[in-house]
């Protein structure tokens, strides 16, 4: 079967360089968005340009800066961690290195590594869970240790989930579990401790941060989770600057917030159901607070992330269902089943968008406000939470155990 492929027209949302990098969980500020041509809708394991087998198992996903892929494993028992670069032209390892964990108890659809990485031009940083620590691991590009910081216990039943994300010269890391919890502001390069929020512990937040920076020159770092709802904190001073409040994420916040067609988006859920989707006003010169717009109580996603698409959001919830909000209203434009459970959240290339399901197919759509078009699925050959990550040279795909590379096709073929 020949791979099939479509011109992937650049969206007016979609406002990224071709050449910023995939840097953390779901890309540049975790919209799950790139701005890219020429990638197949369809393929076989005849079309990778290259698949490698890694040294463990996980759901976390790539990241990736210039030509160098970060992933991270773990062994089965948990007894060892794995932190590799890889070379995205040709799929060679560049580098690995192991690290002694304790296990710990986790949720079966969790596993051991299940943070994604953040990178920027100087350093990788992972974060790993054992059964004595929440630690937070800064490399260089060659694999040299340049700092650890253990946060203490992480106190769950379910696991880690999170991920740390890089802006400037801080990095972010929510200690969001049981007991109390914390957001911290560290200094990229000696992990030291700039600013730290307190935060209330309840369920554990699996939700990664983003950044937001807004017309007047400040910069908000933006969390969510079940104790304070989603939160924006002054990257500068470590200042809450507005909150939604306790309640209003009323369960468990595994999905991201992110900005996005001028609105916040968050949500929770328990038990493979999302319970709320909020999307949210931020406030500005016209609106001095915090407004939530539109409360979404049906269909609500719980793991997988949505996507902004023009002036609706793209919704595919853990059991597969696909619908549009329309931004303005909260409107439900259309519902639509996708076949098969979602873990890893839906990306979008140009106006192609790429979805996952945990039996190892990846479906390939384009959403419009008139209804959803599936373009193809291709099947991985194994079951995957992991999102995709894109980068000039085509789109990576993480599984349990293995490691994926589907390069653009010239649009001289």
């Amino acid at each position: 079967m020949k791979l099939i492929f479509i011109f992937l027209f650049t969206a007016s949302v979609c406002n990224l360089s071709a050449s910023e990098n995939w840097n953390r969980f779901r890309g540049i500020n975790g919209e799950g968005r790139f701005k890219k041509i020429n990638l197949p809708v369809t393929w076989t394991s005849r079309d990778y340009t290259w698949e490698i087998k890694l040294p463990g198992v996980g759901h976390s996903s790539p990241v990736i800066w210039g030509n160098k892929l970060f992933t991270t494993c773990a062994s089965t028992s948990g007894a060892t961690q794995y932190v590799s670069s890889i070379d995205c032209k040709t799929g060679q390892v560049l580098w690995q290195k192991e690290f002694n964990s304790v296990p710990y108890s986790h949720h079966k659809f969790n596993s051991y590594a299940s943070s994604s990485p953040a990178v920027d031009q100087d350093f990788v940083f992972v974060s790993w869970t054992t059964k004595n620590s929440n630690d937070l691991i800064c490399m260089d590009h060659s694999g040299k240790l340049i700092w650890r910081r253990d946060f203490g216990i992480f106190q769950t039943q379910h696991g880690n989930g999170f991920s740390p994300i890089v802006h400037k010269e801080f990095v972010f890391v929510t200690h969001d579990h049981e007991s109390d919890s914390a957001l911290f502001a560290l200094n990229r390069k000696t992990g030291k401790t700039l600013w730290k929020v307190d935060r209330i512990g309840s369920k554990p937040s699996s939700s990664t941060p983003t950044i937001y920076e807004t017309n007047n020159g400040k910069t908000y770092v933006v969390s969510s989770s079940q104790s304070h709802g989603c939160y924006a904190v002054d990257v500068e001073t470590g200042k809450i600057l507005w909150e939604t409040g306790q309640g209003t994420l009323d369960k468990r916040s595994v999905s991201s917030p992110y900005f996005s067609g001028g609105h916040f988006f968050a949500s929770c859920g328990s038990g493979g159901r999302g319970s709320r989707f909020l999307i949210i006003k931020p406030p500005s010169e016209e609106i001095k607070n915090i407004s939530i717009k539109h409360i979404i109580t049906k269909n609500a996603p719980y793991v997988p992330t949505s996507l902004v698409i023009e002036d609706f959001v793209f919704i595919l919830t853990d059991a597969g269902i696909a619908s549009a909000i329309d931004l303005e209203s909260g409107n439900t434009l259309w519902r639509e089943r996708v076949d098969g459970n979602f873990f890893a959240s839906p990306i979008i290339c140009g106006n192609i968008i790429f979805a996952c399901s945990t039996d190892g197919k990846v479906f390939t759509m384009i959403a419009k406000r008139s209804g959803i078009e599936i373009l193809g699925n291709s099947v991985l050959g194994e079951t995957t939470h992991n999102t995709p990550a894109i980068s000039e040279d085509g789109i990576f795909f993480r599984t349990y155990s293995k490691l994926f590379h589907i390069r653009v096709i010239s649009s001289g073929l």
